[in-house]
């Protein structure tokens, strides 16, 4: 795909031969004429008077829609209200991923098998209490593996459920495991709190074997299998039941591992990319695959469902949600503003990737400390200084902790995920085109046509 820029206009071409535009601060999509791609054209060819005449105008009006200003685009900010925890209910695995960025082992550093569950119930007291009736408060049981302390997501989600009684909040429990412990009894117990489980699964046996395996080497994919076919058994009960994927320089076969989740029918697919400490040329080659790979993958996915096939692939979902509403995004996620992590110990962080690390810690106990939480108060697109990159309202400024393993510091931004990003919105935008606009007739085939 080829990309050129005019102001606050993107213009892609697609393999298929579309000219699309795109107004990065209006987050509105449209087709272009050849007449406009062209006057973005910066060569040395010298163009005939019709040429020299049909490029102008088109020009001034790629100029003029640069200019526009659409009061219906509205910023996403994220306010300085925490509605979202990630709760380390154990510090331990009975995995050992190749790529695990939790220490290598699932304990950030320090192995706990059992959380403090009275600082917890103080935290999730503290937190429920100021959030309003009619609002939504989320609550992640985390790890290392959560299901090995089923006990205390029973606990834990019974508790929160006591602070909103009556109070017309709605809680939402989430849970990411591995499923190689999933009894009956435990996808019941998913069932009964209306779970949202994310199953980790890197794709078929020959992959997935390789990278998710036990301490002793052997690979999990038959024990998560039978656990997944407990959960698709209390299915109709569970909040939502999806997949998470994590690639990298060990593993890049995207759309291998797309097309033997697809029959599971996941409600979605969230397919991440691994970054590593340093750099190398080993990632880089990876980095790009993986966009190739991801790309292929919505190309299959929209040629095989069309629209809503593509949005159960995380990616694609977040953009088309943002085009759809006109919301842009200024934060690539909530945290330090709308989400806290806790470890097993009770220690607050504004990551559940900053777990272990002291020198991150912004609270422990119901004792924040609001001066440091003050420091992630600011937009990332702002912070990470994106500038007038045509992706930052639909990518959201970059992952703080990407840039911190890269850069040794949160807010310089890494190349490789800035190009990652790109490619994927690029291809987003592709679709998104497609699905709105490839039925309409002929007349919305203008210089731009605003959706």
């Amino acid at each position: 795909m080829e990309i050129r820029r005019l102001n606050d206009i993107a213009a892609f071409s697609t393999l298929a031969g579309r000219r699309i535009g795109f107004h990065s601060r209006n987050l509105d999509v449209a087709q272009l004429t050849e007449e406009a791609w062209q006057a973005i054209e910066t060569s040395d060819k010298i163009p005939s008077a019709v040429e020299s005449a049909l490029a102008g105008e088109a020009r001034l009006e790629l100029e003029t829609w640069s200019r526009e200003e659409d009061l219906s685009t509205v910023d996403a900010d994220l306010s300085s209200k925490i509605r979202s925890l990630m709760i380390n209910v154990a510090q331990i695995c009975n995995l050992k991923c190749s790529y695990c960025a939790a220490g290598g082992d699932g304990t950030f550093g320090e192995p706990v098998r059992h959380l403090e569950i009275e600082t917890i119930y103080e935290q999730i007291r503290m937190f429920l209490h100021d959030v309003p009736a009619g609002e939504t408060f989320s609550i992640t049981f985390f790890g290392g593996e959560p299901l090995l302390n089923p006990e205390a997501i029973s606990q834990l989600a019974r508790f929160a459920r006591l602070q909103v009684a009556g109070r017309e909040i709605r809680l939402r429990f989430c849970v990411i495991t591995n499923a190689t412990l999933v009894t009956p009894d435990i996808a019941e117990l998913l069932a009964s709190i209306n779970c949202h489980v994310t199953v980790s699964l890197d794709g078929p046996p020959e992959i997935n074997d390789k990278f998710r395996v036990s301490a002793g080497g052997r690979g999990s994919t038959a024990k998560a299998l039978v656990g997944l076919q407990h959960l698709l058994h209390v299915r109709p009960r569970l909040g939502s039941l999806s997949s998470g994927s994590v690639f990298g320089s060990h593993h890049t076969a995207v759309q291998k591992t797309y097309e033997f989740l697809k029959p599971f029918g996941f409600d979605s697919l969230k397919f991440d990319f691994a970054a590593e400490a340093g750099s190398s040329e080993a990632e880089s080659q990876a980095s790009r695959e993986y966009a190739r790979e991801l790309a292929a993958t919505a190309d299959l996915a929209y040629r095989e469902g069309g629209e809503q096939e593509l949005r159960r692939i995380g990616h694609f979902e977040t953009y088309f949600q943002a085009l759809d509403s006109k919301r842009r995004l200024n934060n690539h996620c909530g945290a330090g503003k709308s989400m806290l992590s806790i470890d097993s110990k009770g220690a607050v962080t504004t990551c559940q990737w900053f777990v272990g690390r002291k020198e991150e810690r912004i609270g422990a106990g119901n004792r924040i400390d609001h001066s440091k939480l003050q420091a992630f108060s600011d937009r990332l697109i702002d912070l990470n200084d994106c500038g007038s990159c045509w992706a930052r309202h639909l990518c959201g400024g970059g992952c703080m902790y990407v840039n911190d393993l890269k850069n040794g510091t949160k807010h310089k931004k890494d190349p490789l995920f800035c190009q990652r990003t790109r490619a994927t919105i690029a291809k987003a935008i592709e679709h998104y085109a497609e699905a709105r606009y490839e039925k309409q007739t002929g007349d919305k085939c203008e210089t731009h046509q605003e959706n």
